[in-house]
């Protein structure tokens, strides 16, 4: 066990996850120690996706190592690993493995990589530097920070709600001005990014909305949503819509109101 004594300590740092069309990261925290006498380790894992520990040992029989992973809910099959040219390998199967090294600077790197057409590829990669023995427990109670932003009388028009590297804003109706609902719609999704802005989020942050109509027509206003929705914002990837049709907002004169969710990656 003492090859993989480069494992061994605390580490903090960010977990990248490869996508066809995106790259997502989140903070990552790892403890790595020696138990039984230096006879195996464990290796736990948190994060806002994750928790794992896994067990690392060395079988003098088999002339390899065995990663057994578990989760909250459940144990994952054991997979054998092996130590090679300063790297700690995992093999899950003839198409998946995992590995882990530290790198000349003092960097700690974990990345899964899948064969695909003859070529390795990474589909997550987590860069880690060495932080206090008591960091990793420290960085379990990091505290849920809420934001009241632009706060009137009756209600606050936005508020996020931050934990680790994620935002998650709420923001409340807002109305469009006009004598149209075509004109209020298109005024109403400029108030949107206003308030989207004051969070320090854009439009395509979005996850959500919800479209309150007054007397709803689906065979006109449905036509009106998607010709805004064209001339603002062109072929724009749109969060998930539901409209809602209602006999009144709390004025008369308003037939148009949005409200939304969004989700800030930071």
């Amino acid at each position: 066990m003492a090859k993989l004594s480069f494992l061994i300590g605390n580490w903090s740092g960010t977990s990248y996850s490869f996508k066809k069309s995106d790259t997502t990261k989140i903070k990552v925290n790892e403890s790595v120690n020696y138990i039984l006498d230096g006879n195996a380790i464990t290796l736990d894992v948190i994060s806002s996706a994750v928790q794992l520990h896994t067990l690392i040992t060395y079988s003098l029989e088999d002339s390899c190592y065995y990663y057994q992973p578990t989760s909250k809910t459940e144990s994952y099959e054991k997979s054998k690993g092996y130590y090679e040219d300063g790297k700690f390998v995992v093999q899950f199967n003839a198409k998946g493995r995992l590995t882990f090294e530290k790198t000349k600077n003092g960097e700690f790197h974990e990345y899964g990589e899948r064969l695909k057409d003859g070529v390795w590829e990474k589909y997550f990669e987590d860069i880690l530097q060495p932080v206090p023995s008591n960091y990793f427990f420290s960085a379990k109670k990091e505290k849920i920070t809420k934001e009241y932003i632009d706060p009137i009388t009756a209600l606050t028009n936005v508020v996020s709600v931050e934990y680790e590297n994620f935002k998650n804003i709420y923001i409340a109706g807002q109305v469009g001005t006009g004598d149209t609902k075509e004109a209020q719609l298109e005024t109403a999704y400029k108030s949107i990014e206003k308030r989207l802005a004051q969070a320090g989020a854009s439009f395509s942050d979005l996850v959500e909305m919800k479209i309150y109509i007054v007397d709803y027509d689906p065979d006109k206003d449905l036509d009106m949503f998607f010709r805004v929705r064209e001339r603002l914002y062109g072929d724009m990837k749109m969060p998930p819509n539901v409209f809602i049709g209602i006999s009144s907002l709390y004025s008369r004169e308003k037939l148009i109101e949005l409200s939304g969710t969004a989700v800030l990656i930071k």
